[in-house]
This record gives structure tokens, sequence and C-alpha cells, in this order.
């Protein structure tokens, strides 16, 4: 059996790859943007800085900042809901893996409809998401590389697999600088994570 390995097209790592990644967003020619994160990211100010940022490249954007730790089937009902209120056509996640998580299933179910339960397990979709662009602010999940996502059903109290070739992001974004400010007891539990994972 041959062996596939999938991640995205694009990767901008190191400093000022935030900056330079704003250019390769614009030349997909994206309107509005859906940025999804939690509500530490949001609190410090850094979805606004990302906002801003696409602005600057023509880019819209609304913040839904709902995720939590470990998502669940709940967060990813209220950020479709409000990518849909916002008419988004391109979805941006910010933070962690959980953050990355939540937007990859926005986005799977904003195109292929029902609802995320339905693409639990392999390759389930019949069409690619919505543009998503994954900005990592921990070292520590590699969720904004990999056609993973993990959510909680609550009703069924199981984190969901889902593994879709149609979940891996476009491009994704790893600038130190927007790890730099992290707590220090998130950024040693990511680094953990890192080794676990290496």
């Amino acid at each position: 059996m041959a062996t596939q390995f999938f991640m995205p097209i694009q990767n901008i790592l190191g400093k000022n790859a935030l900056a330079e990644s704003m250019a390769a967003i614009a030349a997909l020619g994206l309107k509005k943007a859906l940025i999804v994160t939690d509500g530490g990211l949001s609190k410090m100010g850094v979805a606004d800085q990302v906002g801003q940022e696409l602005k600057k490249h023509g880019v819209e954007y609304e913040v839904f900042d709902g995720v939590n730790p470990n998502p669940t089937v709940s967060n990813v009902n209220d950020g479709l809901a409000k990518l849909k209120a916002a008419g988004a056509d391109c979805v941006v996640s910010l933070g962690g893996g959980s953050s990355h998580d939540c937007a990859k299933a926005v986005a799977l179910v904003a195109t292929n409809g029902g609802k995320i339960e339905d693409y639990e397990g392999l390759d389930k979709s019949k069409k690619p998401q919505l543009p998503l662009i994954a900005i990592n602010t921990t070292a520590g999940t590699a969720s904004e590389m990999t056609r993973f996502t993990i959510i909680t059903d609550e009703t069924r109290h199981v984190k969901m697999a889902i593994v879709d070739k149609n979940v891996t992001a476009l491009l994704s974004v790893n600038d130190p600088s927007l790890m730099e400010g992290m707590p220090a007891s998130l950024t040693a539990a990511t680094g953990m994570d890192a080794l676990t994972h290496a």
C-alpha cells in the first residue's frame, strides 16, 4: 500500500511570518474571514491584531472566540452560526490545537452540510472545506499541519476523531512573536506535547 502525506500547501515559519503571510492570504482573493479562537487570545488582543493585519490587505474579519479547551460539538455549532451570520468566505484559526480543530470542523461542515458528527471517521466529506488559514500560537499539537480534528461529543461523552483530507489548511503560519507572550505553564505543557508527538 502506498503512503500518503497530507499537509498545508504553504507553510510560513519564523520571525515576521505573520506579516509575510498576509500577502499570501490576499492572493487567495478572500473577502471576509471568521477568526476562530479562544477567549484568552481574544482578551489579550491577539485576535484583533491578526484581524487588523487582514484588513490592511483587503480582508474584512469577525471573531468567534467561543472555543473551549478540547472543543465540543456545541463550539462547532456556535462557530458555524457566527460564520453564516458574518457571511465569511474563509476561516482563520488562531491559537493551539483546540482553535485549529474547531476551525477545521466549522470549515468542513460549512461546505459539506449536515453536522460535524456526520464526519467522524476517515474521509467522510465529499467537498473541500472553506479556505482555512491556520495561525499557530503554541508549539504543541501541530494541528495546524494535519488532517486530524478531534471534537468532543458532549451527548455521547466521546472524543470524535475526524480524519479527512479536506480539513488540511491551505496555509499555516508559525511566527515566534505570537508565542512569546503565552503563559509559561502553556509553553511548558505544549513543549512537552511536541516532545511526546515526536
